[in-house]
């Protein structure tokens, strides 16, 4: 009977034992029953910055105002990045020497994803501008346009010719091309995208054009066909007296603004989405004996865009610097940080996993077409499980 009841005691005891061992090893302050860590959500703002030609523009000037306020500076590539910037709306304004400066507005966007908002811009020259003194016999100049390398049916020449009578005095006119609707206005209302312009200007305010100034863009017969003269006007573009001869838009320029050639261009865009490739993506801690410290990893992208039309008339050059200006150039490869940086306990897996937006993009006119593909926003997310697979998360960050 004694040594029933003690083999009964040490059962008892050791089952106690059991039990209590079970309980801290379960107790969530163990090691497989950590509260779920926090992974970091990191929202990055990036692009490219490109000449007319699709160069990238090194050491061009990118401000950011809006939640916060950062500049930075591009790389040789043109590319520019802020990283880790706060959610809320922003202003991105682009400046580089000699160019006309760009801005836009961009949202990032608190919806549980991390977030690298991509703005790819072309810059045009400044001083792509001609000096034309007139004098008692008149005075003639040109300027030729900008276009993509490759793409030199784009490059058009726009002529000014001046009769002496056309001005109430002598004077020095200048014409510069412009390249789209903003240059004339900041905030404007049109139904139709400018093919190529120009603004023909004058510095003394007392010269008054008493005659139509003739503004000659050399063009083709497919464009002239296609295209339709307006100047800037209070605010607004209104259509411009002009003649069609021989592939030429002559336009009668009566006073000292901006005349353009405008198309109804259809911009369509079709999305796709890219898996992105990390130099590290998975951490394993399931059946680790200690935290596992996790820090930055990498990820490759794509900034810009890749034309696939050629130009093989001036009007599907046109169409194709239309295009670049609405969607970007100068696409190339290039990496994004993620700054994990947390120590991941034991019993924990963390796998992250991303995609791009890659966009099939179209201007179209008619029966004529161009096309592109644009590389856009990016977007990381997180897998977080634990070794009793309870107590993780499986959500975006």
């Amino acid at each position: 009977m004694k040594m029933q009841k003690l083999i009964r005691n040490g059962v008892y005891a050791l089952l106690g034992c059991m039990i209590a061992f079970g309980t801290t090893s379960c107790h969530k302050d163990g090691p497989y029953w950590n509260e779920a860590p926090t992974v970091t959500t990191v929202y990055n703002i990036s692009g490219s910055v490109a000449a007319m030609n699709g160069k990238g523009i090194q050491n061009a000037t990118v401000v950011l105002s809006g939640t916060e306020n950062a500049t930075v500076k591009t790389d040789a590539n043109g590319y520019f990045l802020f990283s880790n910037v706060k959610t809320g709306d922003y202003t991105i304004k682009v400046s580089a020497e000699g160019k006309v400066s760009r801005e836009t507005t961009v949202k990032v966007i608190n919806n549980g994803k991390g977030q690298n908002v991509v703005w790819n811009v072309m810059l045009p020259n400044i001083e792509a501008e001609k000096e034309i003194k007139v004098t008692n016999q008149g005075g003639e100049g040109a300027v030729v346009t900008e276009a993509l390398e490759g793409n030199e049916k784009a490059e058009i020449d726009v002529e000014v010719n001046v009769d002496s009578d056309d001005l109430n005095k002598n004077a020095t006119i200048k014409i510069s091309p412009i390249y789209d609707e903003s240059e004339a206005a900041v905030s404007r209302a049109v139904t139709k995208t400018m093919m190529v312009g120009a603004k023909l200007s004058c510095s003394d305010s007392s010269v008054r054009i008493e005659k139509p100034i003739e503004i000659t863009f050399n063009v083709d017969e497919v464009t002239t066909a296609e295209v339709k003269a307006q100047k800037y006007v209070n605010g607004n573009w209104v259509d411009v007296p002009c003649r069609m001869e021989n592939g030429k838009v002559i336009v009668e320029a009566d006073s000292f603004t901006s005349y353009g050639l405008f198309a109804g261009i259809n911009f369509t865009s079709s999305t796709r989405h890219e898996a992105l490739k990390f130099g590290q993506n998975v951490w394993d801690n399931i059946n680790g004996t200690r935290p596992m410290t996790v820090g930055e990893t990498t990820y490759t992208y794509k900034v810009g865009m890749d034309i696939q039309s050629q130009g093989t008339t001036v009007f599907t050059a046109l169409l194709i610097e239309a295009l670049a200006r609405e969607f970007g150039a100068n696409s190339y490869t290039t990496q994004g940080k993620y700054p994990v940086n947390m120590d991941l306990p034991m019993g924990y897996y963390l796998e992250l996993a991303g995609d791009q937006e890659i966009n099939s993009v179209k201007a179209t006119v008619g029966s004529r077409s161009v096309s592109g593909t644009q590389y856009g926003d990016v977007t990381i997310t997180h897998k977080l499980i634990n070794r009793n697979h309870t107590g993780g998360s499986n959500r975006p960050i």
